[in-house]
């Protein structure tokens, strides 16, 4: 039975809690009392937890055989370079200074890697816990540490485990770039891929529906129709998990469009690989990404706070100042009012229910006619017939700008090496050469994709039709980001409003030809053609115009 005529008293010199009988006065239990500290480096987490289990074995083992009474296990999961980033060690720690170290008078463990494997670290711990009367100590190397000549053994062991890190962190590095060069994803997969593993290798593979609504992002972007910020949004809704800054990393990733970054080391420039996964998107597609989010692209982004009774905001120039118009809405008796106006000290307003009526009139002459439709579908189907001539054109010139840039770059190097430039210079002028050569060639790689690849001109050409005579109605019940696209996609220019009605020095020319086709071809004209003529005569439209047109639906 357990004595209970025991009192407990602390010794002056460590104080330490120890026993005496009340009866005797004499210390029943003058063993010393160990914490095990038990912790997994980054090789050992592979075993699957044997080495944990084989610690603390070993460490209760010695316990008995010395006579060490084990006051507590710290298990450590976390292979932490610093004990800062040691959760148990830390609360360990925090304890034992509440206590003024009274909870033990040693922390054990097998081997002086598990307790530190950086020099400065380890001696700076060594010297806390000897404040606290605690000696921490390896049963496989033991060491007394109140001899002086034992610290030399003491760097030693943690040099050489110091040492051992250093040498496999940079195997590591080298083992990742040698991945990258060979074109492989090192790392978990981004958004749009999933990490596969066959035979022992691991690689990465579009992940659906998330590569989907990466593709759409990427699109989007290139577009120009909404900012990047607006894009990601847009992307959360229609299923995208990531945040706000994976997405901005994502976006700036060409490992969608095949490519791998291989960092820069003290011998070679950083450059990108060939990867061995699918691309989700096209190089082109990425590089239009890219030129749109540096600001070389100039695009006509809008918000998406746009009221559904607003949707030309932004579209609208101020016939008097110039400036865009914005719109807003004024209180009523009856209710609330939209106009369209410009700012102070500007006084133009327009009644936004009278210019959007006008406009969706405008539309209907944008629908073709019965019976255009097929003559609408015939004109492009003989003007993609001359496809292959127009791809040798392009790809001569294509490869003709590759050559230019590449014998640019073997100029300034040999300016460098006649001491006409300076190293910093050619390093610039060469980083330029070299980015116009990888876009160059994304967009040979894209042309010739485009030609090889046997798509079904006319199933396309069939289903765009069938979206284009529902134009008008698919504004009028469509969202206020439809109706902006819609618009957008149209007139690329913005309005002035002259006598309440919308006129625009620009419209598309896919819009502009069904439009011609609508009006100037609707009747077959007699005459004969004596003379080719290089201009195509063609009249910007009017813009938002109150005449009527038939509607061919």
């Amino acid at each position: 039975m357990e004595n209970t005529n025991l009192l407990h008293y602390r010794d002056r010199r460590t104080h330490k809690p120890k026993q005496k009988s009340k009866l005797t006065n004499i210390p029943t239990d003058t063993r010393k009392v160990a914490f095990l500290y038990i912790r997994v480096s980054t090789d050992e987490q592979a075993d699957r937890g044997f080495s944990q289990r084989d610690q603390d074995q070993r460490l209760h083992e010695y316990c008995e055989r010395n006579n060490i009474r084990v006051g507590r296990v710290i298990y450590e999961d976390f292979s932490a370079k610093t004990f800062k980033r040691r959760p148990a060690w830390t609360q360990m720690l925090s304890e034992l200074r509440k206590t003024n170290g009274r909870l033990c008078d040693m922390i054990l463990f097998t081997k002086w890697d598990r307790f530190s494997r950086n020099t400065a670290n380890a001696y700076n711990m060594i010297d806390i816990l000897a404040t606290l009367n605690i000696d921490p100590n390896a049963i496989d190397q033991y060491l007394d540490l109140k001899i002086p000549e034992s610290r030399i053994m003491l760097a030693v062991y943690i040099a050489q485990a110091e040492a051992d890190n250093l040498r496999r962190g940079l195997n590591v590095v080298v083992g990742m770039r040698r991945g990258r060069l060979e074109g492989r994803w090192m790392g978990k997969a981004p958004a749009g891929y999933i990490n596969r593993v066959q035979d022992k290798t691991k690689y990465i593979e579009i992940h659906e529906p998330e590569a989907s609504h990466m593709r759409w992002a990427f699109q989007t972007i290139a577009e120009g129709a909404f900012g990047t910020e607006a894009v990601w949004r847009l992307a959360k809704e229609r299923g995208l998990k990531s945040t706000r800054n994976t997405f901005w990393a994502n976006i700036r990733n060409p490992v969608y469009c095949g490519k791998i970054i291989v960092p820069a080391d003290e011998h070679n420039e950083l450059f990108l690989s060939d990867g061995k996964h699918t691309p989700i998107i096209s190089e082109k597609l990425f590089w239009e990404v890219q030129d749109a989010l540096n600001g070389r692209k100039k695009v006509q982004r809008f918000r998406l706070e746009t009221p559904l009774t607003l949707p030309l905001r932004g579209f609208l120039t101020c016939p008097d100042c110039g400036r865009v118009l914005t719109g807003s809405a004024s209180k009523g008796r009856p209710g609330r009012y939209y106009y369209y106006h410009c700012k102070a000290p500007c006084k133009a307003r327009f009644k936004a229910h009278e210019v959007n009526e006008e406009f969706e009139r405008d539309l209907h002459k944008f629908v073709p006619k019965p019976g255009m439709a097929e003559l609408y579908k015939e004109v492009i189907l003989d003007v993609t017939k001359g496809n292959g001539q127009n791809f040798e054109v392009e790809r001569k010139k294509l490869i003709t700008e590759i050559s230019d840039q590449q014998n640019l770059i073997t100029k300034i190097r040999a300016m460098l090496l006649s001491d006409e430039i300076d190293p910093q210079d050619f390093k610039i002028m060469k980083t330029q050469c070299e980015e116009k050569i990888v876009r160059l060639e994304a967009s040979l790689k894209d042309l010739k994709e485009n030609n090889e690849a046997k798509t079904d001109l006319s199933a396309i050409v069939d289903e765009a039709l069938i979206r284009l005579k529902k134009l008008a109605e698919l504004y009028k019940n469509g969202s206020i980001e439809q109706k902006r696209y819609i618009i957008g996609s149209i007139y690329p220019e913005k309005w002035t409003i002259f006598d309440n009605e919308g006129r625009t020095a620009k419209v598309n020319p896919a819009a502009l030809l069904i439009y011609q086709i609508n009006n100037k071809l609707w009747n077959k004209k007699a005459g004969v053609r004596t003379k080719i003529r290089t201009n195509s005569g063609l009249v910007p439209s009017a813009g938002i115009e109150p005449a009527q047109f038939p509607i061919g639906v």
